[in-house]
């Protein structure tokens, strides 16, 4: 008679209860097409039932005093500067004022909106910010990819490692391996395996060590990437919701944060690996004998190793050149500019309240451009904007001059991975022809036609959000709730970063769960002060330390068969408990890292601020 089996533990039911509803949801295209729908429907009985919601702005309070014909006017120190009355915090306290007229939902079911919805679907796609920023990346991201620059150069680096700092090299490894997109997942885990078992230690451990740094260090990293630009291009659009003049968000919005990210997420998976993951391993399964096989098969050729010394050249010459172009005097890339078309034309326009300027002369296009006076009282206030009247059309703030460097910056990162491609690919000789360079960048581009997919129909329920008027409307009811509940930001950002962390176990992909929840917290965030930079940083977070645990994450199988390799009755609980010491400490300490560098108040990345007054 067979023994009855064991019953499963609780947390294996729990693990396997979120596997079962996790393969359950739609793909992230078809939430989209049904958060789409959801809009549609929400929109047209907000209307039906005449829903309103009154926009406002925060307002600072100051210290007032009575005018000699007895008005109340702000009253005024040394510097004949306004008093601001502080709470007990130190911080200037804030009210809130009426803006205009109350918002009502702009129904989609009529013949307007159901004219538009057609009109507009291909606008919608081809007009997302982050479209052109994840396309070009990928060109110059594929195509080192494909030409093995990457795979190279992660294992130069892990066989070159001492044994001692194995731990932490393999993990640093992982954490900037986002870069070259799925290629951390395939070749470190097995890799670090075989040189752990190599010098006598636990070959799990190596694997364990390896997967945290790839997918829970996933936000960090040295280098910017393809997702940065489409977080960015996100952001940008979410920020236009609340503040339709903010600042474009660059693609290195959170470069100087991730790159600290990586040195924490190091340091973190070393403790975790060596303290208690590898102990623990020791005590449960000893090593028989050392197999170095998969070492072999990895070790580099003279080639490759020729290829990444000329490449590592040609990087250093292609950053010094950037380099050249920004800082010599007079250069192509010094000093403030503003993109235009080929027309010269400006190519973005948002809406804007008119004050008087300046006009600008010899400018083309049959319009106005009026230049707003640093003096200018109330409204846009910051020199430097462009305003645009056209007769029997509302006034319009164009795009802002900037620095000329921020606005290269995605193709500097294609060139950056572009040309030391290629040479890698000529010196190995992946490169012989012009079919080779063209395959190699089809390479890059098909790795995103996921993407792709999911940005189209992103794009409907982005704009089907705007056109109904419900972005708006949503953030001004958050933002009012987040105002009357008056969490200090610290608070507010470790509940964001749980609340990312819980929806990670119900949708996978961080571009897509991105596309969701960016309408709705960057512009409710920014209504208490949150940066749409700080907000993106807090989502890396929450999303990197969960993809090690989560049974959405489609990697998991690839790492279960090596974790299989040296642990035969290994299943994907197995594997889940193994990891789930990472993320925990992971989530912990990364976020405290996120408050730490709150309270030093360092930007987050070039011209990347932590906070966003919303004072007028």
């Amino acid at each position: 008679m067979q023994p009855a089996p064991a019953k499963a533990s609780f947390t294996t039911r729990l693990l396997d209860f979120t596997e079962r509803l996790g393969n359950k949801l739609p793909e992230p295209a078809l939430i989209f097409v049904f958060l789409a729908a959801l809009v549609i429907v929400a929109a047209a009985i907000g209307s039906a039932v005449g829903w309103k919601v009154q926009p406002i702005r925060v307002v600072g309070v100051y210290e007032m005093t009575t005018a000699p014909d007895g008005s109340q006017v702000k009253k005024l120190d040394a510097n004949k500067k306004p008093i601001p009355v502080l709470d007990e915090h130190g911080h200037q306290k804030r009210t809130t004022e009426n803006v205009g007229q109350p918002l009502e939902p702009r129904s989609l079911l009529t013949s307007e909106g159901i004219y538009w919805m057609f009109s507009s679907m291909v606008r919608n796609f081809t007009g997302l910010p982050a479209l052109g920023l994840v396309f070009v990346s990928m060109l110059g991201i594929g195509l080192a990819e494909k030409f093995g620059l990457f795979s190279a150069l992660m294992r130069f680096l892990a066989l070159l490692t001492p044994a001692k700092l194995l731990t932490p090299v393999i993990v640093f490894i992982g954490a900037n391996s986002s870069v070259a997109s799925d290629a951390g997942y395939i070749i470190l885990p097995p890799l670090a395996a075989a040189l752990y078992l190599a010098v006598g230690r636990h070959p799990v451990a190596g694997l364990a060590a390896s997967f945290a740094g790839v997918a829970g260090g996933f936000g960090g990293g040295l280098f910017p990437t393809a997702a940065d630009g489409f977080l960015a291009g996100v952001a940008t659009q979410s920020a236009a919701i609340i503040d339709p003049a903010y600042p474009a968000v660059q693609a290195v919005h959170n470069q100087f944060f991730k790159m600290g990210s990586a040195v924490v997420v190091m340091f973190a998976g070393w403790l975790v690996t060596d303290f208690l993951i590898e102990p623990r391993l020791k005590r449960q399964q000893a090593v028989d004998s050392a197999d170095t096989s998969a070492i072999s098969t990895m070790a580099l050729t003279r080639l490759e190793t020729k290829g990444l010394a000329v490449a590592g050249v040609v990087l250093v010459i292609v950053l010094a050149s950037f380099s050249a172009l920004v800082f010599f005097k007079n250069a192509p890339l010094s000093g403030v500019g503003m993109p235009t078309l080929a027309s010269g034309q400006i190519p973005a326009a948002v809406s804007a309240t008119f004050h008087q300027g300046t006009t600008l002369p010899d400018v083309p296009g049959d319009r106005t451009l009026m230049l707003v006076k640093p003096e200018t009282k109330g409204g846009i206030t910051e020199p430097g904007w462009l305003i645009e009247q056209n007769p029997g059309s509302k006034p319009t703030v164009l795009e802002r001059p900037s620095d000329k460097w921020s606005q290269v910056i995605v193709p500097a990162i294609f060139l950056s991975f572009l040309l030391p491609g290629m040479a890698f690919g000529i010196v190995t000789g992946a490169l012989r022809s012009q079919k080779d360079f063209i395959e190699a960048l089809y390479h890059g581009i098909r790795s995103i036609v996921p993407v792709l997919a999911i940005a189209f129909f992103m794009g409907q329920f982005v704009n089907y959000f705007t056109y109904t008027g419900l972005d708006r409307m949503l953030a001004f009811a958050g933002g009012k709730l987040l105002l009357a509940v008056d969490l200090p930001l610290p608070l507010l950002i470790s509940l964001f970063i749980l609340l990312v962390i819980a929806g990670d176990f119900v949708m996978s992909g961080m571009l897509s769960k991105f596309g969701v929840m960016a309408p709705i917290f960057i512009p409710m965030f920014m209504m208490v002060g949150i940066s749409p930079e700080l907000t993106t940083a807090a989502y890396r977070i929450g999303d990197s330390v969960v993809n090690i645990v989560t049974p959405l994450n489609s990697y998991l199988l690839i790492i279960l068969v090596v974790l299989q390799k040296y642990k035969k009755d290994a299943g994907l609980g197995s594997l889940i408990s193994l990891m789930l010491p990472y993320s925990i400490v992971f989530g912990l300490i990364w976020t405290g890292f996120l408050l730490l560098w709150m309270l030093v108040g360092a930007p987050l990345g070039p011209d990347a601020p932590l906070f966003y007054s919303p004072l007028k």
